[in-house]
């Protein structure tokens, strides 16, 4: 359905532009609020992602009185709780201080399972993983089969709830909601839901052939993730949205090896030859690998970078990459109004000339104390006002 709202898109080809890595009219305005949200909008977490949809609209009616923003990443809410929870057990849990992983991820897979997994990656999560996860499916086999119909129709309900939500964001308050899809590398497969830190990095010293044949068997799972819940790239809508977990905490010469092709793969199946725009979310610091990223295909990729000198990084990568960030939660969380002036005009003056610049926070905003709203509006309308081509 094609949104009528001028406002969306008015803002919705400011940030394809930028996107393209082109020069918009403006630079971009796109902080990255997650549960930081709710808590300024004085609701519960579980009110706005649970109970009510108009209450995660009213939360982000709100941010959008308050903030100058050019679009949101997603609406926040990004975990089915409730149809997790019939499984007895899941990575994250709801508290008052938002989405709480429980403990570690642990080592789901042995190191001695590699050749089930590479043989069949489906059958190996069907019938080992998931059990082994989920031990109330091994428990209670009579009971399977209504649980799993109770998990789907909640499933469709938290994809509803979003669809609501997202639907008035953007065509209420002219809010482009660029998440359409996610997906994960990979590697960061093994690293989130198998091997854990500790194995993977076992894995590649002892057996780094069966570490990457199982990349090679996850691809295509990683590949259908990305393209199975955003079917329509063409209407340029949104991004599919990869964090990147693994990589910075391999030596180059190992990601290079172990990561990097499967990034090259994904971008070349996904952007290059299915037309995606890619949101990679670059965890830590990327300067030891700038020049490994040049050998990336040339689709379009947009990259948010937590950390280093993100004017070196728009010099070496920005060819590949439209470049997203600047301001520091830190400084919005600690600093005066002033200050946080002071780096959103060095932002303008380092990374905006050539345009291939969206302004956003470094890291997501999750907590009230991530940063003093005071703060956060003043960085958001400055650049608005003074971000002009």
């Amino acid at each position: 359905m094609t949104n009528i709202n001028p406002l969306y898109q008015e803002k919705l080809t400011r940030l394809n532009t930028a996107f393209k890595r082109g020069t918009p009219d403006r630079v971009p305005v796109l902080p990255i609020i997650e549960t930081f949200g709710p808590y300024h909008a004085g609701v519960s977490v579980e009110d706005a992602y649970v109970k009510d949809p108009n209450i995660l609209f009213q939360v982000y009616n709100k941010i959008n009185e308050e903030f100058y923003l050019d679009g949101i990443l997603e609406n926040g809410n990004v975990f089915p709780l409730k149809m997790l929870s019939n499984f007895g057990e899941g990575l994250y849990t709801l508290t008052d201080k938002g989405f709480v992983i429980k403990g570690s991820h642990g080592q789901t897979m042995m190191p001695d399972e590699y050749e089930q997994l590479i043989a069949n990656p489906f059958n190996f999560f069907v019938n080992v993983i998931i059990p082994r996860k989920f031990p109330v499916l091994k428990n209670d086999i009579e009971g399977n089969l209504g649980r799993l119909k109770k998990a789907v129709g909640e499933m469709m309900e938290f994809l509803h709830y979003n669809a609501v939500v997202d639907g008035r964001i953007e065509n209420e308050l002219g809010l482009p909601v660029l998440a359409k899809g996610l997906a994960i590398l990979s590697p960061d497969m093994l690293l989130d839901y198998l091997r854990d830190f500790v194995g993977v990095s076992s894995d590649i010293r002892r057996k780094p052939q069966e570490f990457y044949a199982a990349c090679e068997a996850l691809f295509i799972s990683s590949m259908e993730m990305a393209i199975g819940a955003y079917t329509t790239p063409e209407d340029n809508k949104g991004v599919i949205f990869v964090p990147l977990h693994l990589p910075t905490f391999l030596k180059p010469k190992d990601f290079e090896k172990f990561y990097f092709p499967f990034m090259s793969k994904f971008v070349d199946e996904v952007s290059v030859k299915r037309g995606y725009k890619i949101f990679f979310f670059m965890e830590n610091n990327w300067m030891p690998y700038l020049d490994i990223l040049q050998g990336l295909p040339d689709g379009d990729m947009i990259g948010l970078f937590e950390h280093g000198d993100l004017k070196k990084i728009k010099d070496s990568i920005g060819n590949k990459f439209c470049i997203v960030g600047g301001m520091p939660i830190d400084l919005l969380r600690l600093g005066t109004v002033e200050k946080c002036l002071d780096k959103a005009k060095e932002c303008l003056q380092l990374y905006a000339p050539g345009g291939n610049y969206i302004f956003s926070t470094d890291k997501n905003l999750v907590s009230l104390n991530d940063a003093k709203p005071e703060n956060l509006a003043a960085v958001c309308q400055y650049i608005h006002e003074n971000g002009k081509y």
